[in-house]
């Protein structure tokens, strides 16, 4: 198991997650507190369904999942505040 090779499954992972995380949050009431949870539940998820066409074991596909949740969530925090930077202008 190579660290480079999980990451690089995690980055392709993170802008899905981010899209659907998204979606979520635009469909149902999802309170701004709880995305950073939704992240990551929502990138365990997909990286879950991905599994069985990857080469990987449940595991590595757990923490990929784990990391592109994680890295979605901090992807949303700094479009946010650049958003809210724009705004004050």
């Amino acid at each position: 198991m190579d660290l480079t090779t999980l990451i690089l499954v995690a980055i392709t992972l993170v802008a899905i997650v981010t899209s659907v995380v998204e979606v979520l949050k635009k469909t149902f009431t999802i309170k701004t507190r709880y995305l950073p949870i939704t992240s990551i539940v929502v990138g365990i998820f997909i990286a879950l369904i991905v599994w069985p066409l990857s080469e990987y074991d449940f595991y590595y596909m757990l923490v990929v999942g784990l990391i592109a949740g994680l890295a979605a969530s901090g992807t949303f925090d700094a479009l946010k505040a650049v958003i809210k930077k724009d705004d004050g202008k």
